[in-house]
This record gives C-alpha cells, structure tokens and sequence, in this order.
C-alpha cells in the first residue's frame, strides 16, 4: 500500500512534465499516420520552424507575466503593431525601425505595469485595453493595406539559412537565444525567482523586502520587448506587415503556455516548459490544417486543450486561499 501511494504521490506531483511529453508523442504518432512525410523531409521542418519559431518568442513573453499571476491579452496587438512599423517605415528609416518598434513596444509594456502596479487595475483588463489602442495605431498606420517590405536585407534577419540551404531559417535561432535567455532570467537571476514569488506568495515576497511594482512593470515589459521582437522577425519572414498578423493567435498563445505547464495561477511551471507547449499546439495547428478543419473548430480545439491543463496545473490550494 505504500508502495501504490509513493507512486501516486510521485504521479502528482510530476503530473505537469508528464502530460505535455506525452501529448506530443501520441500527437506526433497521430500526425505520421495521417501524413507519412510530416517532419521527415527538410521542406517540412523548415515549414514548421516558421510557424514556430516567431511563437515561441512572444510565448516566453506571455509566460512570465502568467509565472508572476497576471495576464497579458495586449502580446498579439503589439507584436502586430512591432511589425507595421517596420512595413510602414522601414523605406524610410531602414534598420533604424527596428530600435523605433522596440521602443514602442517596451513603452506599451510599461504602461501595461503602471496600470497594474500603481493603479492597482486588473491586468487582463488594462491589457485588453492596451491592446486596442495598438490596433487603432496599426490600423492607422497600415491604411487597411498590406505593407510589403522589398529589401533582402531586412528579410535576411528571420529567412538565412545557417548552414546555407540545407540548415535552418535565421529566426529559429532568434527564437532558440531568446528561449535560452529567458531561462537564464526566470530560473538562475534573481529577478527570476522575484517574479515565481510574487505568482506563488506574494505576501512572502513583500515581507522579504522585494520592489514588487518594479518587477511587475519589468514583467511587463519584458513580455512587449519580446511581442516587439517576434514582430519585427515575422515581418521580415513574411516579407510584408498585415492587419491579420495575431488575430486568431490569442487563445493559441495562452493553450501553448498553460500546456507547457505553467499554471495560471502563477508561481508554477516556466520558461523552460514552454517550448514543449508551443511544439504541441503548433504541431496541432499543422495537423489540422493537413485535414482541412476550420479554423473556428481549431480554436475550440485550442481552448479545450487550454483548459485541460489549467484543470491539470492549477494550484487549488491558493484559489481555495483566494476565495
């Protein structure tokens, strides 16, 4: 009997690593048996990288407001906003745009923390509310046309291959460093073990002396730098900026972070998991598409994975202590 109980305890507490690696195997199995080609030619990967890679950037993002318990719904508006500046002014400005879309990114990022941390206004309501002025600003901008950037030089940023033609597209290994790095701030940094403090114990973190409206406004504009830097790379892969970019990516952006195993209610999971998260639902998303499903139906398909997980990661000791 305690033999049966060890095990259950271990399947516990480890139920958050073994649930994503094991959706992506039978996801992948699934895949194969429905395209006996999917991940096996070069073509293939490369097609699949870039639908990845500028994700999992703005992923991470999303990631370390969630660790520290809040919400960012603003990520697909400014990452769009990130790549209109470079379709609109990059003839004029050329790499010049890059430090001017950064610019208005972080300064987005900014006020999402101020609102939050100093006006004590919720975070998935100050975001949403963010995220419409930068699609009034993109909308502006774009005129309701396609902005097409025409300079291999700038496309040369997120579409080289390293090592030339038989390697893998530039923005992988963007998306690769900025991952890496992101690790590096959450799991080894102070400021990281600040940020998984304030999502798991907030009370702890404030007697322990931390700046909390600091780290929450670094937070936050962390997650634009990042949105600003998937935008840029998505417009130079795309070779053009477009009112559609991040539409529909909302709700596969939170599903790729919670199915990672970070729990929405801060304080569990991380960086490192969300590369797995965006693996699955990228690899979902292709797997639909090969079948010809709707788009709406992906969507459902999207949440419905969201909230298993969230069922699966949440901490319902604090949501008991929260109510």
């Amino acid at each position: 009997m305690a033999g049966i109980r060890l095990s259950r305890e271990w399947l516990q507490k480890n139920l958050t690593t073994i649930t994503p690696i094991t959706a992506a195997i039978v996801l992948m199995i699934a895949l194969r048996a429905l395209n006996p080609f999917f991940l096996t030619t070069h073509e293939s990967v490369v097609t699949l990288i870039y639908g990845m890679s500028w994700f999992l950037i703005a992923a991470c993002g999303l990631t370390s407001v969630i660790l520290m318990g809040s919400f960012d719904f603003s990520i697909p508006s400014v990452l769009k906003l990130s790549a209109m500046l470079c379709g609109v002014f990059y003839p004029q400005l050329g790499f010049l745009v890059i430090p001017l879309a950064i610019t208005v990114s972080l300064i987005f990022g900014f006020i999402n923390g101020i609102l939050l941390a100093k006006f004590n206004i919720p975070s998935f309501m100050a975001t949403l509310a963010t995220s419409f002025v930068a699609e009034g600003l993109a909308q502006i901008l774009s005129g309701g046309y396609t902005r097409i950037v025409q300079d291999r030089a700038f496309w040369a940023i997120s579409i080289t291959f390293i090592p030339a033609k038989i390697g893998l597209p530039s923005i992988f290994y963007w998306a690769i460093a900025l991952w890496a790095v992101g690790i590096f701030i959450t799991l080894v940094m102070p400021f990281g073990r600040a940020v998984y403090g304030i999502g798991g114990n907030l009370t702890g973190v404030r007697l322990a002396g931390i700046n909390i409206t600091r780290v929450r406004v670094l937070v936050f504009m962390l997650s634009a730098f990042l949105a600003g830097i998937a935008g840029i790379l998505y417009s130079a892969q795309l070779q053009a900026a477009h009112m559609q970019i991040g539409v529909i990516d909302t709700i596969p952006l939170f599903a790729s972070v919670v199915v990672g195993g970070t729990a929405l209610t801060g304080g569990v999971g991380g960086i490192h998991r969300t590369l797995l998260g965006v693996i699955i639902i990228r690899w979902l998303d292709s797997g639909m598409s090969m079948v010809a499903i709707d788009p709406n139906v992906r969507m459902i398909v999207f949440g419905a994975a969201a909230i298993i997980m969230a069922i699966v990661t949440i901490d319902r000791k604090r949501i008991k202590i929260m109510k």
